[in-house]
């Protein structure tokens, strides 16, 4: 990257063709263009969910998403920025503010390729950086305080020693990728030449003149060479003394070998500078691969977590910035699923809810589940130590008998329970608190709406967390911060039956009678003390919750059972 002081801009890599090269390497490289591809389409994500206070800020959130400029809405403008975000490392965009200069009017996407930064701190856009007369476009840099007509948000990721422009993610593998495209290349040249320079023809007849030495190549060339010609006869006719004509293969006997190791290392070299750990998740089959449903989940999951993820959230959180001045709201991308999941299974394993796997098969949601019971005659098919797990419970939580539920007979207790929600469990989303406290949505978001506007709390990633000012509004409340969250081992909601029926696993009469009740922290430790126990790091005792159980009718065993832990709003009983 230089600086081009006669043209007046800095230079993006030699020639100033670098992002070019990315281009054409992405449509050569057909391995390199599906996994870029693909780890786009899981960062653009399934939708956009909208965080907001207040059903009217959601309602102009979804104005604006459905046509965030005259051409298209944002989730289609999100694939175009994921593919920059994967192929370059970055994205820019062309906002223009209305007449006013009170917010945002029209977003557009802007080519990353085509974007240069301009020596006086603004930016450049020309759509042919290598034409002989370049005349670029000139923009101001994002800057909502100056709100100039048109203005360029460019956004690129963090890498050390990177300068004005950022490298591509997989910069390490650019060679082996450009390898790629040759092995190409070369076969398709093979194929189109037949006789390559692989096979030496002698003829033992003399040496002819220049002319008949050119005619012997072109009838020879006509008749024997290229993709029409594979497989054809040589037929030569000799006297009975001549020495025959020699074909000799130049190439090693044990090439084919060679190009599978090549091809392979390049295979594994474009993977690991991708991060990609399985190469199933792009329909790429390996040695010694199952490929099975299961196998594909884990897959999915691992890297949606340790890639997919943290690059959405710095997608998401640059836009919120830049959407804040439309409509007061956070954007969140919701992650779309691999293909070929199978719902249903994925409920039987404990890995979604009922209602969960009912939305993805297209019916509504419901809280009634189908009736569960008992194999009395099963072995514990998951392996776990029922009276070693029991141990471990009963050393965590306190007597469920030092508490009492918290009435809510009092002066503003809908926003008291919020806030000693939020004052318990920072990060909490609208849906989360309704559900904890009993109550729509709607009305949950009025209230929260309010406490907002009087500072009280302020939203934080995809949730609220409580403000110093609303810390001190509850410690000098009637409530005060004597009440607390905890969870309790009880019945699930929509399940028929008491806490206990006859059919009930003694792990979870057990943990009934314990009559205990655990924080969060406590829960989280039990999780990794019975993980290192069964040396099983997906170990969660917020999914297993303890029970196990095994469908009506079926065979099929599932890891929790009809109990699930049960947030409570507590306060400590005083003594006397």
């Amino acid at each position: 990257f230089k600086e081009n002081k006669s043209k007046g801009f800095l230079t993006y890599g030699a020639d100033n063709a670098y992002p070019q090269m990315l281009i054409d390497l992405f449509n050569s490289s057909p391995k390199h263009g599906a996994i870029v591809t693909q780890k786009a389409d899981f960062i653009a994500g399934d939708k956009t969910e909208i965080v907001a206070y207040n059903t009217e800020d959601v309602a102009k959130a979804n104005e604006a998403l459905d046509s965030i400029n005259a051409y298209e809405d944002f989730d289609s403008l999100k694939s175009k920025i994921a593919q920059d975000l994967e192929l370059f490392d970055g994205f820019a965009l062309e906002i223009i503010w209305n007449k006013a200069k009170t917010k945002i009017a029209e977003i557009y996407h802007l080519p990353f390729q085509n974007v240069r930064h301009s020596l006086d701190g603004h930016y450049l856009y020309a759509e042919d950086w290598t034409a002989r007369k370049v005349e670029p476009e000139h923009y101001y840099p994002w800057n909502p305080n100056t709100r100039e007509s048109k203005q360029v948000y460019y956004f690129k990721m963090y890498k050390a020693g990177c300068g004005e422009y950022p490298t591509a993610p997989y910069q390490s593998a650019l060679k082996y990728i450009e390898i790629d495209t040759e092995i190409a290349n070369f076969h398709l040249n093979s194929i189109k030449s037949g006789f390559s320079a692989q096979t030496l023809l002698q003829l033992f007849k003399g040496i002819p003149s220049p002319e008949e030495a050119r005619q012997t190549i072109r009838r020879f060339k006509d008749n024997f060479s290229g993709t029409d010609n594979a497989g054809s006869i040589i037929i030569q006719f000799n006297d009975p003394n001549e020495t025959p004509s020699v074909v000799n293969n130049l190439a090693p006997s044990d090439f084919d070998k060679q190009f599978d190791i090549l091809n392979n290392t390049v295979q594994e070299e474009i993977l690991m500078s991708h991060r990609v750990t399985s190469p199933m998740l792009f329909g790429i089959k390996t040695e010694g691969q199952l490929g099975g449903r299961n196998e594909l989940i884990e897959a999915f999951e691992a890297f949606q977590t340790s890639y997919i993820e943290p690059r959405q959230t710095q997608m998401d959180r640059a836009l919120s910035s830049i959407f804040k001045y439309i409509t007061p709201v956070k954007l969140k991308t919701k992650n779309k699923p691999p293909i070929g999941l199978d719902y249903i299974e994925l409920f039987e394993k404990g890995i979604i809810d009922r209602d969960e796997a009912r939305i993805e098969l297209g019916m509504s949601a419901t809280t009634a589940m189908s009736e569960q019971v008992k194999c009395e005659s099963c072995e514990n098919p998951f392996g776990w130590d029922d009276d070693k797990d029991l141990k471990v419970f009963a050393e965590f939580g306190e007597d469920a008998d030092n508490f009492e539920s918290v009435p809510l007979e009092f002066g503003d207790a809908l926003q008291a329970m919020i806030l000693q929600w939020l004052y318990s469990n920072e990060g909490i989303t609208l849906e989360t608190l309704s559900n904890n406290i009993k109550k729509p949505v709607e009305e949950i978001m009025r209230e929260v709406d309010d406490m907002a506007q009087r500072g009280l709390i302020e939203s934080v990633d995809d949730g609220f967390r409580i403000t110093p000012e609303g810390t001190t509004t509850l410690e000098n409340s009637n409530v005060g911060t004597e009440i607390v969250t905890r969870y309790t081992y009880e019945k699930a909601p929509g399940m028929s039956g008491g806490d206990l029926l006859p059919t009930s696993r003694d792990f979870c009469q057990r943990m009934i009678r314990l009559n205990r009740v655990y924080t969060r922290e406590e829960i989280d430790q039990i999780s990794v003390i019975l993980a290192r126990e069964y040396n099983d790091p997906g170990y969660s005792a917020w999914k297993r919750r303890g029970g196990w159980m095994t469908i009506k009718g079926t065979t099929t065993h599932v890891p929790y059972c009809r109990h699930i832990w049960q947030p409570q709003l507590l306060r400590r009983r005083i003594n006397g």
